[in-house]
């Protein structure tokens, strides 16, 4: 009889350690395409934006001075590896026919703790009032808008698109990468 006792607790822990084990495992996969399907259109779509120019027009309310800017951004040679969950790049950004930055940037979707997708109004005006200028007012023309990737230790990533509807699919694609890699959904 105690055998039997000893093998019934045996099987019943077994049972109820193997149910538990399952239970803290078995998150709800994401749905939604597959992590390569997302990769590939995050890699076309990043890679079609091509050069984006734009003006950035700006007013002073303390001095009621105006000036203007003129930004050239490209984003190339964009690779997005789902077994590496990490998306790499080239970026120029010129300003005023100067350039300002000839990089490359690659990040761990892993590590993504945040996506934003505002205007580049909305951005521009954000960055200046941190850098102490509350009475700056920047209008980008034509609209752009900004998917800014925060990573680790506030690292950031741009990339900036003209048509809204795209950059809503890429700021989603993204979301859903991120997920998929076992990154933060933060506010996205």
């Amino acid at each position: 009889m105690k055998n039997i006792s000893r093998l019934l607790f045996v099987v019943c822990s077994a049972f109820l350690f193997s149910g538990l084990a399952v239970a803290q495992s078995s998150k709800p996969a994401p749905s939604g395409p597959s992590l390569a399907t997302t990769m590939q259109f995050l890699q076309e779509k990043l890679n079609e934006q091509g050069k984006l120019n734009w003006a950035t027009h700006y007013h002073d309310s303390a001095d009621n001075t105006n000036w203007i800017y003129q930004f050239n951004f490209e984003a190339s040679k964009v690779v997005a590896d789902a077994a590496a969950c990490t998306i790499a790049y080239h970026y120029i950004i010129v300003r005023d026919a100067v350039q300002i930055s000839d990089s490359d940037a690659s990040f761990n979707l892993h590590d993504v703790q945040d996506l934003t997708l505002s205007t580049g109004d909305q951005r521009q005006n954000k960055n200046d009032v941190a850098a102490g200028h509350p009475t700056w007012d920047a209008k980008v023309v034509p609209p752009v808008f900004d998917l800014i990737v925060r990573g680790k230790e506030n690292a950031e990533f741009y990339f900036f698109f003209f048509d809204e509807d795209t950059a809503n699919r890429v700021t989603k694609a993204m979301g859903h990468a991120v997920e998929l890699c076992g990154g933060s959904r933060g506010s996205f």
